[in-house]
């Protein structure tokens, strides 16, 4: 379980999402995955993805899935390129959980969530040495998705 590759969670996301009617933008899928992401590191203290999410301007994002995810093309859960992550039950759950309980947000109101005072984009923002595309520490993640329930 965890360390998958993050371009493939965005695939299997908006896979997921498409098979049970729903449309994923950009902004969507990146506070999705820093649902998740956030979610297997407070509760199994694992990382799901392989990149750390950086504090961009709108909010957590990550960089690989910007460039690599492709919009237009709608591929299946089933599909090989991720059969990986089909074949596993945690993550599988997990993810259909996030989608039902967080894809009925606006993109907007996700982003304005991922922004709230003490969030951990907004406490990496305020750091001495901050500079945009600064990875989000862990140990703030952590801290404020421990009392999230999926």
């Amino acid at each position: 379980m965890g360390n998958y590759d993050s371009v493939t969670v965005a695939n299997y996301l908006l896979a997921l999402a498409y098979k049970k009617g729903i449309v994923l933008n950009v902004t969507k899928v990146q506070k999705l995955l820093f649902i998740a992401y956030g979610y297997f590191l407070a509760k199994y203290n694992q990382h799901l993805l392989n990149e750390p999410p950086r504090a961009w301007p709108f909010g957590p994002v990550f960089p690989k899935t910007r460039k690599q995810v492709d919009y237009s093309k709608i591929i299946g859960v089933e599909d090989a390129s991720l059969q990986e992550i089909a074949a596993d039950p945690i993550v599988t759950d997990t993810l259909s959980r996030i989608i039902d309980r967080y894809s009925k947000f606006s993109a907007s109101q996700l982003s304005d969530w991922s922004h709230m005072p003490g969030s951990p984009w907004d406490k990496t923002t305020k750091e001495a040495s901050f500079t945009w595309d600064y990875p989000i520490p862990d140990e703030y993640i952590k801290e404020y998705f421990s009392g999230i329930e999926i």
